[in-house]
């Protein structure tokens, strides 16, 4: 009799297992929440806490009709902000794009470098973080559209203190860090209390995090590979999760620390698509310093910003794409 309940109970666990594992899943791919019993209560209302809609509606502009991120190809922007700008209209500390794709179970991460020389617009040429800070949500979709031409179906913006909250509650994640000066430059910053070395390394969530952020190792470009890196070790220790503990404290920090225009009921509809994804391809962009006065930026090599628009272009399956950026950039520039 306890041998057959306490198998019983462990299938209990291991199917709420599944749905847990896809809250931290979910929300550190894109930033959501997850699913099951007493935590479908608490999944729904850190979902309808966290919720935001963009001025211009659930559909892009880029889009002929909506798309149902359930069985759709759909994109998805993911903004991190400081946590004392999270709910401002601060500058975007890290923006990615995430493309996934439907029949093959993938999906494309692309990190654009903070610094990137684009068009905002109606604001000129600028940094890209600057778009979040000049008209918030958006206007940082309109630039990544424009700068991509790719539609956004889908933004999350989120703090970093619900990033190491998250990164904590799953045991650490595995990273392996190849450059020395990377080391030395998070103990400098850290005045010692990060301790690190070449090669494997197991980081706490304040670990990831001065991973992720720091700057001054190397380049913009490195950085936004650094934070690519974080988010697929997430996911490779999520993969070989046995439990996590604290699923309500999660939770609760999440709904407090991210905004996303994903409502619970879609949320939901991604389980099919996350438990089953196949591939992540991470997408690197390339630049040159350029500084025509006091402020540095950084100029996109043309050549790999033209293979990352096709790549997710045809990652998306999208048709046409090219008419609808030419009228897009054209009606921005004639504003």
């Amino acid at each position: 009799m306890n041998e057959r309940y306490e198998r019983r109970l462990k299938r209990r666990r291991k199917r709420s297992l599944k749905r847990s594992v896809l809250i931290v899943l979910t929300f550190l791919v894109i930033g959501v929440t997850g699913y099951g019993g007493y935590l479908f209560y608490k999944v729904s209302a850190a979902s309808n806490q966290s919720m935001m809609e963009p001025e211009r509606g659930t559909q892009s502009d880029l889009r002929e009709e909506g798309v149902d991120i359930g069985k759709d190809h759909f994109s998805v922007l993911l903004l991190g902000v400081d946590d004392r700008e999270a709910s401002s209209e601060g500058r975007s500390d890290a923006m990615m794009v995430a493309t996934f794709n439907q029949d093959d179970k993938s999906m494309k991460l692309l990190s654009i470098p903070r610094d990137s020389y684009v068009e905002i617009p109606g604001q000129g040429m600028d940094k890209i973080t600057h778009a979040h800070a000049k008209g918030g949500i958006d206007l940082t979709i309109q630039t990544v559209e424009g700068m991509l031409g790719i539609p956004i179906d889908e933004v999350v913006r989120v703090n970093f203190d619900a990033f190491k909250t998250v990164i904590d509650e799953i045991g650490g994640i595995d990273v392996s860090i190849e450059k020395q000066s990377v080391v030395d430059q998070l103990y400098k910053e850290s005045k010692g209390d990060i301790s690190l070395n070449v090669g494997e390394n197991t980081l706490d969530g304040e670990e990831a995090l001065a991973y992720a952020r720091t700057r001054k190792a190397d380049s913009d470009i490195m950085r936004g590979q650094r934070q690519m890196d974080v988010i697929t070790a997430s996911i490779d220790k999520l993969s070989s999760l046995s439990s996590v503990p604290k699923y309500g404290g999660v939770l609760e920090r999440i709904g407090e620390n991210l905004t996303m225009s994903m409502s619970f009921k879609e949320a939901l509809s991604l389980y099919p698509f996350v438990s089953n994804l196949k591939s992540i391809d991470k997408i690197q962009l390339s630049g040159e310093n350029y500084q025509p006065g006091s402020t540095y930026y950084l100029k996109l090599d043309e050549n790999t910003l033209s293979n990352a628009k096709m790549e997710l272009k045809n990652h998306l399956n999208i048709e046409g794409s090219s008419e609808n950026l030419n009228a897009f950039s054209n009606e921005e520039k004639a504003q």
